[in-house]
């Protein structure tokens, strides 16, 4: 951690000033726009021969490869405009981007497969014949793909490649339960096998954009972060030496990938040199414990008036209580 300011009073500010800067692979931005082209003529493909083969479960498939058509575009946006500095109106730049466009993708994808369910639904009581060849070999396409697109972006430190590298890793999967639906249909000409398929796809489908829509309106509602307790985080700001009380405490998202915390720390200023020292070493113990690498500490006087206009939330009253 970097010095945590210059304490000249004891009304003063501790900024984190210091820069986290996610370093990515140089060739990182050129391996997630082939997994984008990749990614896309899967879609078409299937779109196509989803139409053709009258195979719901191809089109099934064909949406999902679809939200991570968008995902890894959104993937291969954010890396490029993450390099971009902070300008005067957006402080933070462009983090909350991704969880913009990731909660549009997810809602988007959350109405596609609803529409999915209800049409596998209709297709289990009026059944329609299926080609069940065309099905097998695009799906046998795509799981080829998507393997080497995952294969391509194995290793990536970064979280965000890291999860498009798990949902190329699902949609592998996806292809191979399509693939088999397929060849079941070409062997026993059995065709409700498709909308079986079709309606296990979207329930995936709508379990996985339902957890991405409310994650994304968490962090662009400034929720604390999952994983973070807000009570655990007050003892650690408590066991900062010089440190009395704890009031005005907010813990929310920066991005998917970087938390942010305030708070108002009242200290009995004995010591401002060894208070400095106390807080470099607090703003440590927020990163190692609870991954929060951006913090902002407010200086009081113990006795004194609170900085802020309101100083104890309601929450902060429950754990006193």
């Amino acid at each position: 951690m970097h010095d945590s300011g210059d304490h000249r009073n004891c009304a003063g500010h501790a900024h984190g000033g210091h820069t986290h800067t996610h370093a990515a692979p140089a060739d990182l931005g050129a391996k997630l726009l082939a997994s984008v082209v990749v990614n896309l003529a899967i879609t078409v493909a299937q779109v196509v021969g989803g139409v053709l083969a009258g195979s719901l479960s191809l089109l099934s498939d064909a949406a999902h490869n679809a939200s991570d058509v968008l995902g890894l575009a959104l993937a291969y946006f954010a890396n490029r405009v993450g390099r971009l500095p902070a300008t005067e109106r957006r402080t933070y730049a462009f983090k909350r981007a991704e969880v913009l466009a990731a909660f549009v993708n997810a809602a988007g994808l959350l109405a596609v497969s609803v529409w999915v369910l209800i049409e596998a639904a209709g297709r289990l009581l009026r059944p329609t014949p299926v080609e069940g060849g065309v099905v097998a070999v695009l799906a046998g396409i795509g799981l080829v793909a998507n393997t080497a697109a995952a294969v391509l972006l194995r290793g990536g430190r970064d979280l965000n490649v890291r999860s498009a590298f798990l949902h190329l890793v699902a949609d592998a999967v996806t292809s191979f339960g399509v693939l088999a639906g397929g060849v079941v249909m070409l062997v026993t000409g059995w065709g409700a096998v498709d909308a079986l398929v079709s309606i296990a796809l979207a329930l995936w489908m709508i379990r996985e954009s339902y957890q991405i829509v409310r994650a994304s309106t968490d962090v662009l509602l400034d929720a604390v972060p999952v994983g973070v307790v807000l009570g655990e985080v007050q003892q650690t700001l408590l066991s900062g030496e010089h440190v009395v009380e704890v009031h005005d405490l907010h813990v929310w998202s920066l991005s998917s990938t970087e938390r942010a915390l305030s708070a108002h720390l009242v200290t009995d200023c004995t010591d401002l040199e060894a208070l400095s020292a106390s807080l470099a070493r607090l703003k440590a113990e927020l990163a190692d414990r609870h991954g929060i690498a951006h913090s902002t500490l407010e200086l009081e006087c113990a006795g004194g008036e609170c900085a802020g206009a309101q100083c104890v939330l309601p929450h902060e009253e429950v754990w006193r209580g």
